[in-house]
């Protein structure tokens, strides 16, 4: 992961499952090519509100808008990552140390490959991606 994983929204690119797919792989929201259907037509990434194409919403006079409300609540509940989180880390870390702590933070325990957040498993190896939703411990 680098700086440019870090989509306008919060999310990061590389922990998506389109961006870690090897046939049609999405280059992420900040690439200018080779990107799926859903995140070239994303409002957040075209949003007027936005002085240029890769700046964070969180720098925004309307963050948190309706749509990163919702997308916020998608991503926590379906997912565990949360877009709020990730911009308050921004703040507080500086852009390249966040990125610098969520290679370590989501990093496969047992094969050390990147985990995806759509995916209960890690795709290289199987192991239980324990940040997950539908991994989490019910006694948490």
């Amino acid at each position: 992961m680098n700086t440019k994983s870090v989509a306008p929204c919060g999310l990061l690119c590389d922990l998506c499952s389109g961006f870690q797919r090897n046939k049609n792989k999405c280059n992420g929201c900040n690439a200018d090519e080779n990107k799926t259907s859903h995140c070239s037509a994303c409002r957040i990434k075209q949003c007027a509100e936005k002085k240029d194409d890769q700046e964070l919403c969180l720098k925004c006079k309307k963050y948190p808008c309706k749509i990163i409300k919702n997308l916020e609540k998608r991503y926590a509940t379906k997912y565990g990552e949360s877009l709020m989180r990730n911009f308050a880390q921004i703040e507080e870390l500086g852009i390249r140390a966040f990125v610098k702590s969520q290679n370590e933070e989501w990093k496969c325990p047992t094969c050390g490959s990147l985990l995806c957040v759509h995916k209960t498993t890690c795709k290289h190896c199987g192991a239980i991606n324990a940040r997950h939703p539908l991994n989490a411990d019910p006694a948490d």
